[in-house]
């Protein structure tokens, strides 16, 4: 029985493939000998859905293989976004999406590197402080190219020496 909730259940096939077909975007990127590619599905919002302001809601599709082509992982996300159609497109919100992974990704490494969520520093700017020289030793062992934050931690914490040289500020 189709309901008359979603979008597609009210258009005809034709309309509804049609539609899917404008409203998506494909990306395809290559790193760490992984290929990952990602769809975004974008459909107007259906009328009676439980979220104020809610005009967009989407599917992403993530599928990663490394190069050989043999299937390492897949995923599929969906949300809700409030700009219209013409605020942003497919491309433009598979773009929010990655960004807002990478901002994730730093929280990640603070709080199972750095252990932040464990901080008893909780008043004034401490933690904001705190946050600020995690984020520098973070992003310092990236620019001494370092990728593995968690082994470039325990590497500079075994000499009092290389964190300052790390950040150039030795004699």
């Amino acid at each position: 029985m189709a309901s008359s909730r979603c979008a597609v259940d009210r258009a005809t096939p034709s309309s509804a493939a049609q539609s899917i077909t404008r409203n998506s975007s494909r990306s395809r990127s290559s790193s760490n000998s992984r290929t990952t590619r990602r769809t975004i599905r974008v459909l107007p919002a259906p009328p009676d859905l439980p979220f104020p302001h809610v005009n967009q809601v989407w599917l992403i599709e993530r599928y990663v293989t490394d190069t050989h082509g043999a299937h390492l992982s897949a995923a599929a996300q969906l949300g809700v976004a409030n700009h219209t159609p013409q605020q942003a497109t497919p491309t433009h919100l598979a773009a929010f999406n990655q960004g807002h992974w990478a901002v994730e990704s730093l929280h990640w490494i603070r709080d199972t590197c750095y252990r932040e969520d464990h901080s008893r520093v909780r008043t004034r700017s401490g933690p904001r402080a705190l946050a600020s020289l995690r984020n520098l030793a973070v992003n310092a062992l990236r620019l001494a190219g370092r990728s593995d934050i968690t082994e470039a931690t325990r590497w500079a914490s075994r000499n009092m020496t290389r964190p300052f040289t790390i950040l150039g500020i030795t004699s």
